[in-house]
């Protein structure tokens, strides 16, 4: 996974744990033995990007629509990147969403456009 540049993710929709890969203890700074929910990346999102980020994780869940879109968040040190996300869910046997599991990608240095 290290190779790929990207960090992974996996949020469980029963109580809001998540696992993180390296890549976000990388960058974040993060004790790696430490327990974490998805919650642990709100700091890093101004308030209304984190609103923006759970919206589209509702409508993804609630509508099927892609949840792929990226978002500035600043690091502890002060300055910012642009992190490009991708999600999907994933299901139970009976079609519920249990988990969402996805990649993060630092655009930062690519052009942006809109």
């Amino acid at each position: 996974m290290k190779a790929s540049g990207d960090g992974f993710w996996e949020l469980a929709l029963s109580d809001g744990s998540a696992w993180f890969s390296e890549w976000f203890h990388e960058r974040l700074r993060w004790n790696e033995a430490a327990k974490r929910s998805f919650n642990d990346l709100r700091p890093i999102f101004a308030p209304e990007t984190w609103e923006m980020l759970l919206r589209q994780l509702r409508d993804h869940l609630e509508q099927k629509v892609p949840f792929d879109a990226t978002f500035p968040v600043r690091l502890a040190e002060g300055q910012t990147e642009w992190w490009h996300m991708r999600g999907s869910a994933q299901l139970n046997d009976v079609g519920h969403p249990v988990h969402v599991a996805g990649s993060v990608r630092d655009v930062t240095s690519a052009p942006r456009t809109g």
